[in-house]
Order: structure tokens, then sequence, then C-alpha cells
């Protein structure tokens, strides 16, 4: 039988079904006269005074219903007064509509929804230019204007989660996904090497070209809504030397760039491919936009698979690293958005809710977080209101609730 492969070759079946790090909720003292209305998981085994469980921990209160009565005059019995229920609060789709709309409205350190689609388009625009003639000097020259510009853009620190787009048309995937990288493989270049705004541009340039070799591929193969047989992987394996071959010919010589394009499915363990390369032999900007590669394919929503939070996507490359990852960049993707990355909603321990518009640096669980509520009775304001809890020490954030999707960029390829 032939082994199945999904379009995104870095990605493990297990690691596309895997939900990392599941929200545990906040741990409620319960009073036993309260218990039989009350809802959540059993937080500490309930056990009677010679050590027999009553309530098992883990386990839904709610499948004691028709006993509860039952065991409340047990444990009442055993002078038993608490029992400590983990609860985990929700969060209304139209609650984080709102505030994931106060985001984006103060566009003020993203990079521009109309900058964003320019590139998408015009990334578009190379792809089918190559399958209807061929790659021309002047496709790349354009795709290099558009590295300049939007390295100017990541130098002014964007905050790059939410600079991101989601995919709205399948056939749309190879263009929005290669912005996305180009944006976070530039990201991380500027975070290992602050102030090389030359070598950024190289890398943001390389991610924007890094699946043009995917124009060679049949479309058929390219946009399956599913996995791959061998026959079609074997094809889809092609891409990268497709890519190099139409850099080369156009007379694109830069190494960061070729690597980029040759190099971003090469494995740390060296069972990536094409070449098999292992460790450091991988040039750096490689393993670079390979994190970037599969950080946007995890969170990416497709036709076959729901997208993923950013915080379970970084938990799975943490995961993979030293395999199929750099440890090293994959930490640094960790420090720079942190354990609630952008994106994330949060409930904080003071009650109020909102989302986080930027990671704590060092400190991985102090982000900066958009308010969404002022608390009971009050109402909210409409000037954004935020909260850095590195400068909050009294306050910190008690359940992580959910994530948004990527934004919706407005482009139109069609």
């Amino acid at each position: 039988m032939q082994e199945d492969k999904s379009v995104q070759e870095n990605i493990s079946d297990e690691a596309v079904g895997e939900e990392a790090w599941e929200p545990e909720g906040a741990i409620i003292r319960t009073p036993l006269d309260v218990l039989p209305d009350s809802h959540g998981i059993v937080a500490t085994d309930v056990k009677t005074k010679k050590g027999a469980v009553l309530l098992p921990a883990g386990v839904d209160i709610a499948l004691f219903a028709k006993a509860m009565k039952t065991i409340v005059a047990q444990m009442k019995h055993e002078e038993i007064e608490y029992v400590y229920l983990r609860v985990r609060q929700e969060i209304s789709d139209t609650d984080l509509n709102r505030i994931i709309e106060k985001v984006y409205s103060d566009g003020s350190e993203m990079i521009s929804k109309e900058k964003a689609a320019t590139v998408i388009k015009g990334v578009g625009n190379m792809f089918q230019n190559i399958r209807e003639e061929d790659i021309t000097p002047e496709m790349i020259n354009t795709v290099s204007n558009m590295s300049t510009e939007l390295t100017e853009d990541l130098v002014k620190n964007p905050n790059v989660a939410f600079s991101l787009g989601k995919v709205k048309e399948a056939d749309e995937y190879t263009f929005v996904h290669s912005f996305n990288v180009a944006v976070l493989t530039g990201y991380l270049a500027s975070r290992l090497h602050p102030g090389d705004k030359e070598y950024l541009q190289r890398v943001v340039m390389g991610g924007l070209l890094h699946d043009m070799g995917k124009a060679k591929v049949p479309v058929a193969v390219l946009n399956k809504p599913g996995p791959l047989n061998a026959e079609e992987f074997a094809e889809m394996k092609k891409h990268p030397n497709h890519g190099m071959a139409m850099a080369l010919k156009t007379g694109v010589r830069d190494p960061v760039i070729i690597d980029i394009i040759g190099g971003h499915h090469e494995k740390w363990s060296g069972k990536g491919y094409p070449k098999g390369s292992k460790g450091t032999d991988i040039p750096e900007a490689a393993r670079m936009s390979a994190v970037a590669d599969v950080f946007d394919a995890l969170t990416a929503k497709r036709v076959y698979k729901s997208s993923m939070s950013s915080r379970n996507a970084i938990t799975l490359i943490l995961k993979d690293s030293g395999v199929h990852f750099d440890a090293k960049i994959a930490r640094e993707l960790l420090v720079s958005l942190g354990l609630y990355p952008p994106g994330s909603i949060v409930l904080l321990s003071d009650g109020r809710s909102g989302i986080v518009v930027s990671g704590g640096g060092k400190d991985l669980i102090r982000p900066v977080i958009l308010i969404q509520e002022e608390g009971e009775g009050k109402k909210e304001s409409d000037v954004p209101v935020f909260l850095d809890l590195k400068t909050t020490p009294d306050i910190c954030i008690s359940q992580y609730m959910g994530h948004g999707d990527k934004r919706d960029l407005g482009y139109h390829l069609k």
C-alpha cells in the first residue's frame, strides 16, 4: 500500500491533528451545597478519611448528576466541605470578533493591508505567467522591488503576527503563504541579525520566491484537497529544484536567496529534501525559512484541515527542534511570540479579558494585552486600553481561551 503524504511536506500526520497545551481553566473551590448545580472538571481526588476515592480527578462533574445527592451526603459524613473544580470560561464569537477588529483597526504597527495585498497579487501574477509562458528577469525585478518595500516595514518593527494574511480560496494558498513566509523569515532574520538590513532584504526576497517552483507542479496536485499519494508527493518534492533552476536562469546568484528556494524543506536530521543536508550543513537562511514555512502551514485553514493556534504550532515546532528544525531558531520563534502569541484570547486574574497584541520578550508569560472589557458594569471604551503585564506584577493571565484568525487582506486575485 502506498503511503499518503500531506501537501505540507514537513508536517507529520500526528502533528496536524495534535492539540498541544490544551487550556486548563481556573480552579474554583466549590462548597458542597452548590456542587449539584455546578459544572467543571474535578481538579483533585476527593477521598474519604481512609483514602477511598469518592470523586476522581480529571472527570466531568456532570457524569455524577444522578448520584450527586448520595455523593454529597457521603462527603458531608466525611466532613469534607469543598470540592475543587477546574472551570473553563468561554468567550462568545461576537466578543471575539469585536476585539479582533479592534486590533486590526489600529494598523500602525502592521504591514498595511494594501501593501500586503499588492505583494500577494504580484506573487500570484508571477506564478500565472510562469505557468502560461516562462519566468523572466522582469518578474524577478518586480519581486525584488516588493521585497525592498517589505523590508522597510519590517525594520520599523511591525507586529508580525497580525501582519499575516489568511487564505480565502484554495488556489490562492501558495501566494498568501509566500507572503507570510517572507514576513516570518524576515522577522526571524531581524532577531538573529539585528541591524543587518541588507541581509534582511535578501531573506525576504528568498521568502517571496521560496515556492515559485510549485508553478511547475501540476495544479491538480498542488491544490488537491487532501493527502498526496506517493506518486503525487514525488512530483511535489521536485519544486525546490524547479525553483532554483528558474532563479538561476533569470540571473539570480545571491546564495541567501538560492539557499531559501532550494533548502526550505531540508531537515536538521538530514531526512529532508532535495539534498538531505543535515544540521549546520543546511544554510541558516534555509533553516529559518523551514521554521516559517511550517509555522504558517500549521496556522493556515485549508479545505482538509482547520487552522491551529499559534500557541500550539510553536509547541509542535519546539517538540521537533533538533529533529526537523534548528533548535536555536525554534527557540527564537518562542521568545519572539511568547507562550501566549499575538492573537491569543486570554482571561486575566482580575476578571478582565482581552487579546494578546505583542509578546513579552524574555518574559514569556507576561505579554501586552488589548483589554476587551473594563470589568463588570463598566462600558467598553472606544479608546483602546493596553495593559503591559510586565509592568503590572499583581495581574497575570489566568486562562487561555482561544485564538483569533489571520486577517482578511481584502485582495482579489481573479
